[in-house]
């Protein structure tokens, strides 16, 4: 696609989605002028692999990017955008040797989020050794206070909380992990499923409080209290895992619609209340693939593909976000997790007639020295359509089974789907009866047993 305008487009934050988007705009319309702002002083790092570095599996350089990964565009980094006037189409900007004006033609905003707090613990942010993780500044002052700690206690037992609880225990420190609802990745896995994960997590010598809400977190001379259900803990460092807000606020003082959180709304165009703004990633409320409601997905697969849209879109497409599975992985230590699409308690909330198959089988020949048992559990609707699964193994490629209950949902296969997989086999790599296929078999002979 080549447009005729020589458009400016600017782009707010050089996350993921920006940095997609940016790419996708310059690719699709070369002769256009793409600028981002970024705060940071780099252009790009990547924040899944924090807890690596707070675990010195990587050094800190090794998650920057010097340099912007799409010639042609220009990004200014060490800046912060002060304001949006929609109405004249122009951004004002500061830096710490400039600041100005820039016109645009189409905005995208891409600021991404920051750790919140609910509660009680909004407080505990304020306190000495309180810790949360989203920037590589965050791993690295999480690190340098690790080496010298005994205790640390983590709240939150989302895939933030349990990879930094893991990256901690391998510091060598002693690790409380806590979680107010009633298991380990409460919106990810059911709990069936969950409880597996907090299983292995008790074998990597970490102690998991679950339906455990903190009440209280204070200094207490040169450690912090932590008061949970009815215990509590006296360390020397505390993690907040308890989630992200979008930074939407510049967007909001404009005048661009947000729903009650503040994640701005937009069409599926990636349009903004705005015609001429565009907004991906952590700041939105997006869409469930499958029931077309209103959701938040706050995951880099999820912003990478809103960014590709945005972007052509920015510079004159016409491409239609379908909405997202939030497919979500995990592994750490000697823990594989995924999932993707809906978990059965959550489809059932839906109003879905929903059935799931637990089985257990293995990754690759059982003869094999380095073979994993693999849990999966397939989530269907009474039309026998698959509208989820979960993952759960130690060393298993985890993506692999995730990537393909992705697919099928995607093609709104049947459950019949999971025997009639083609899958390649090598013993050192995969078994020829697949633990996909094992989930496949045991639906398709309870379904046949209720006939």
């Amino acid at each position: 696609m080549s447009n005729s305008k020589k458009l400016n487009i600017v782009i707010i934050g050089y996350g993921t989605g920006g940095m997609t988007a940016a790419a996708y705009a310059k690719n699709t319309c070369r002769e256009c002028n793409i600028i981002v702002f970024e705060k940071r002083p780099y252009p790009v790092y990547h924040p899944c692999a924090l807890p690596d570095v707070i675990a010195g599996y990587l050094r800190p350089e090794d998650v920057i990017e010097h340099k912007p990964l799409t010639p042609g565009i220009k990004v200014q980094t060490s800046t912060e955008v002060k304001r949006i006037d929609l109405n004249n189409r122009r951004i004002q900007y500061h830096s710490v040797n400039d600041e100005g004006v820039v016109e645009y033609d189409k905005l995208i905003l891409a600021m991404g989020s920051t750790p919140s707090a609910p509660g009680p613990l909004r407080e505990a942010l304020k306190i000495k050794d309180v810790y949360t993780l989203k920037t590589l500044e965050d791993a690295m002052t999480i690190r340098r206070k690790a080496l010298s700690s005994k205790e640390a206690v983590v709240i939150g037992a989302g895939p933030i909380g349990i990879e930094t609880a893991i990256a901690l225990r391998e510091l060598g420190l002693k690790v409380y992990l806590i979680e107010a609802l009633s298991e380990v990745l409460p919106t990810a896995l059911d709990k069936d499923i969950g409880s597996i994960v907090r299983r292995m997590l008790v074998e990597e010598d970490i102690e998991v409080l679950v339906n455990a809400p903190v009440s209280e977190v204070s200094r207490q001379g040169d450690k912090v209290l932590v008061k949970a259900s009815d215990k509590q803990f006296l360390v020397d460092m505390v993690v907040l895992a308890t989630g992200m807000k979008p930074n939407s606020k510049l967007a909001v003082e404009a005048g661009i619609k947000a729903n009650e959180k503040g994640f701005i709304i937009v069409d599926e165009y990636l349009r903004t209340s705005d015609e001429d703004t565009y907004a991906v990633g952590d700041l939105i409320q997006t869409w469930d693939y499958i029931t077309r409601k209103p959701t938040i997905s706050m995951l880099a697969t999820t912003a990478f593909h809103q960014g590709r849209i945005a972007g052509i879109n920015s510079v004159g497409g016409n491409e239609k976000y379908p909405g997202t599975l939030s497919p979500f992985i995990l592994k750490t230590g000697k823990i594989a997790a995924g999932s993707t699409g809906l978990t059965k308690t959550k489809a059932e909330q839906l109003g879905f007639k929903a059935y799931s198959a637990r089985v257990l089988g293995w990754d690759k020949p059982h003869y094999m020295p380095n073979a994993d048992k693999v849990y999966v559990k397939i989530v269907y609707d009474d039309k026998q359509r698959i509208i989820g699964g979960q993952v759960v193994c130690r060393e298993c490629d985890v993506s692999k089974y995730v990537d393909i209950i992705s697919t099928l949902i995607k093609l709104n296969a049947n459950v019949e789907t999971l025997i009639e997989l083609e899958t390649s086999y090598m013993p050192r790599l995969s078994d020829v009866y697949t633990p996909l296929y094992t989930a496949g078999e045991a639906i398709l002979r309870r379904i046949k047993r209720k006939k």
